[in-house]
C-alpha cells in the first residue's frame, strides 16, 4: 500500500486521474476497434475475413468492459465507494497479465526470429511492456485507495460504536 500518488498527489486524486485516463483510453480504443470492425475484415475482392472480424469484435469487446469499469472508478473516486473500485482493479490486473504474457512471448519469438521487421516489433513490445508496467503501478495506486476508504468507513464506524455500548454490572446487587 501506498499513501501518495507519484509521492505528490493524494490517493483520491491519483485514482481520479487514473480513472479519467482509462476512460478515455478506453474509449478511444474502443471507437478504433469498431471501426476496425466494420472496415477492416474485408479482404481482397470483398471477401470478408471470419478471423479478423471475430478478433476485432473481442477486442471491442474487451474494450467496452475495460470503459464500464473505468467509468464505475470514476463513481466511486467521487462518492467513496470502496466495493466500485474491485471491478476495475480486477480486469485491468488480468489485462495486464494478457499484456505481460504477450510482451514475453513477442520477446521470444523476436530472439528466435530474423527478419525485415524486427526493429517494429521490438518498439511495440517495449511499448505494450512500458504500458504493463504503468497499468501495475495504476492497480497499486487504486487498490491502495481502495484500502483508504475501508479504514475511513471502519474508522468512522467505530467511533460511533460506543454509543451502543451499554456497561455490564460485574457485582451482585445489594439485598
Amino acid at each position: 500500500m501506498v499513501n501518495k500518488c507519484c509521492y505528490c498527489v493524494s490517493l483520491h486524486k491519483g485514482t481520479l486521474i487514473i480513472a479519467y485516463a482509462y476512460t478515455v483510453w478506453a474509449l478511444l480504443e474502443l471507437t478504433a476497434y469498431c471501426l476496425l470492425v466494420t472496415l477492416a475484415p474485408l479482404g481482397r475482392e470483398g471477401a470478408i475475413s471470419a478471423n479478423k472480424h471475430a478478433l476485432y469484435v473481442t477486442a471491442a469487446a474487451v474494450s467496452g468492459v475495460h470503459l464500464l469499469c473505468s467509468l464505475l472508478l470514476i463513481i466511486a473516486a467521487y462518492k467513496k465507494l470502496a466495493s466500485l473500485t474491485l471491478p476495475w482493479t480486477i480486469v485491468t490486473g488480468i489485462l495486464t497479465a494478457i499484456f505481460f504474457v504477450m510482451c514475453l512471448t513477442g520477446i521470444s519469438l523476436i530472439l528466435q526470429d530474423s527478419g525485415e521487421m524486427l526493429g517494429v516489433e521490438a518498439v511495440v513490445i517495449f511499448v505494450h511492456l512500458m504500458r504493463a508496467c504503468v497499468s501495475v503501478y495504476c492497480i497499486v495506486i487504486v487498490h491502495s485507495r481502495h484500502k483508504q476508504i475501508m479504514y475511513e468507513e471502519d474508522e468512522q464506524r467505530f467511533q460511533h460504536s460506543a454509543r451502543l455500548y451499554k456497561a455490564v454490572r460485574t457485582s451482585e446487587p445489594a439485598a
